[in-house]
């Protein structure tokens, strides 16, 4: 470096030094902290820009630097007044003064950033001091410092400047989250990213949209995107922004709206009604659909907004949506049926349309789509008796036995849940269920050693057999009992409770006892019963004749 550029590279070092300082000082001044703090932002300001300065010697920087070095003088000296207490001219003056200052610092900022737009600087790629990224040991004032360069570049560097920017930004915040804190607390920082996704280019939105959604994730540091006015450029994007960008703002703010979070703000911008436009725009990606959902479904809680989705057609939106998704909409589909299901109270169209997602000969739902549509069913309709009726005279009763008896293991087990609940709770679905053959499908689960779900088989299907056309039913099955009376062999103590419970009840009727009697399985009864179990006993009792008396005497005298 030659010498008259050591002597202005001195002085821009100087200027730094000297607005960090004041920067710091500012903080502990109690006269005027409001006036203060507008200094410090300013102050911040000016540094980032000093900090974009080439090492080529030029009058007019040098100059600039020393007015700046003037105007930090007086702010120094200002300064350590208002902290001791030592101004002695009064409010109304030192007022005057402060006012004066930030004017001062407007000014230089201003002439830098025209002298660095008008090219006299000459910021070329190959000129530009570039501030490398700190390493992994960094400090808090590297990091910072680091920073405050790449948000003066965002501000005045050209187009090529700026995209660079923001791609070493997001490539620093993706590696390390000291950046995101420290991003997080630079209130110049987080106005800059927002006023680029409100009037910044294309790639540049696209940029800034990553590296907010990237804050976003902190749930810590969401607020303060908030407070800084991030829902509104946002819901700007998502209505008329490019599809890529309406993806991308659409993830923000689903993260930003969880828990009920922010919902007036998002509403107050018109958002709930550009969400809803995004679920009945057929030229809407799926992923979009999805979000939207999602937001919608995040704000739902609040009833006013819940009323007003209501009033703006959504349910007829949404049941459009799901009428026309295909397979490859999976993610889509459930998130809408999430919602529907929300904003439903179990109106009859809803929960037909539900089961009709689980008709098997649809091609349209994968299993996954089924299964949450199950859900939404338990959920509108298992807690009204009414409902429940309704089901069960309906296609729904079809629909689960078809999964119980033809599908993978997942599917069944919550098709089986469903199916028992509704057995449990309902003498009606105990006998439709019983005349569709569920009984034996119940047996077969208990049998394979597979399956996880063998108690609430058993359990099921001691219930079902409290209907007396059940019980007739099972007992003229050829091997039913049979098949009963062996597992009490080999399966654990819980379920032999319930296939006891069912073997006490067909020993009721005579064709009952009969048929128990005559298993060459009553063995099992015996073991049990010399064991001191109770059903068992009771059971043998009533098989008794004369022919077994002889040989039960011993064990239930």
């Amino acid at each position: 470096m030659k010498q008259g550029e050591k002597q202005w590279w001195g002085l821009a070092q100087t200027a730094t030094e000297l607005t960090e300082s004041l920067i710091y000082a500012s903080d502990s001044i109690r006269l005027f902290p409001a006036k203060w703090r507008s200094i410090k932002s300013r102050l911040e300001q000016l540094s980032s820009t000093i900090s974009l300065l080439s090492e080529e010697e030029n009058q007019e920087i040098k100059n600039l630097l020393e007015a700046i070095l003037s105007t930090c003088h007086e702010t120094r000296l200002l300064a350590d007044q208002c902290r001791d207490d030592t101004y002695t001219r009064g409010n109304l003056f030192l007022r005057s003064e402060l006012n004066v200052i930030i004017s001062k610092i407007d000014s230089h900022i201003s002439n830098l950033e025209r002298v660095y737009v008008s090219s006299v600087l000459k910021l070329t790629k190959s000129s530009a001091i570039v501030v490398s990224k700190p390493g992994p040991g960094a400090t808090r004032d590297e990091i910072r410092f680091f920073l405050r360069d790449l948000f003066a570049r965002l501000k005045i560097g050209d187009s090529e400047m700026r995209i660079q920017a923001m791609c070493m930004l997001n490539e620093a915040l993706h590696e390390d989250d000291r950046y995101v804190k420290m991003l997080s607390i630079e209130e110049e920082g987080i106005d800059l990213l927002i006023n680029l996704i409100e009037f910044g280019d294309y790639d540049l939105i696209e940029e800034a949209l990553d590296t907010i959604s990237v804050i976003a994730r902190y749930e810590s540091y969401r607020n303060t995107l908030v407070i800084h006015g991030i829902i509104a450029p946002l819901v700007k994007i998502i209505e008329s922004g490019s599809l890529s960008n309406k993806e991308r703002a659409a993830s923000v703010l689903n993260k930003l709206t969880g828990n009920c979070n922010n919902a007036w703000s998002v509403s107050a911008q018109g958002g709930i009604n550009t969400l809803l436009k995004n679920c009945g725009d057929s030229d809407a990606s799926r992923e979009l659909i999805r979000l939207s959902c999602e937001i919608l479904k995040n704000l739902n809680p609040i009833e006013e907004i819940k009323n007003f989705m209501l009033e703006s057609n959504a349910v007829e939106i949404l049941s459009r949506l799901v009428r026309m998704s295909n397979g490859q909409d999976e993610a889509m589909q459930i998130r809408v049926i999430e919602l529907l299901t929300a904003l439903s109270d179990g109106e009859p169209d809803v929960v037909e349309l539900l089961i009709s997602v689980l008709d098997p000969s649809s091609t349209q739902y994968t299993n996954k789509t089924r299964e949450v549509a199950l859900k939404s069913i338990e959920h509108l309709c298992f807690s009204s008796k009414k409902l429940i009726n309704k089901l069960i005279f309906s296609a729904f009763v079809d629909h689960i036995l078809y999964f119980v008896r033809n599908c993978e293991v997942s599917m069944q087990q919550a098709m089986l849940k469903a199916a028992c609940y509704l057995c449990r709770v309902s003498h009606e679905a105990k006998i439709q269920f019983g005349q569709l053959g569920f009984m034996s499908d119940l047996v077969q689960m208990i049998e394979s050693k597979a399956y996880e779900e063998h108690e609430m088989a058993a359990e099921a299907l001691s219930g079902m057999i409290s209907v007396q056309r059940n019980r007739k039913k099972i007992i003229q099955g050829e091997s039913n009992v049979a098949r009963i009376l062996k597992l009490l062999i080999s399966e654990e103590e819980k379920v032999k409770k319930y296939l006891l419970l069912v073997l006490v009840q067909l020993s009721d009727s005579i064709s009952g006892r009969r048929k128990i009697g005559a298993c060459e399985y009553v063995n099992s009864l015996e073991s049990l019963a010399q064991n001191n179990n109770c059903d068992a006993k009771r059971i043998l009792k009533r098989i008794s004749g004369n022919k077994f008396k002889g040989i039960l005497n011993g064990i239930w005298s």
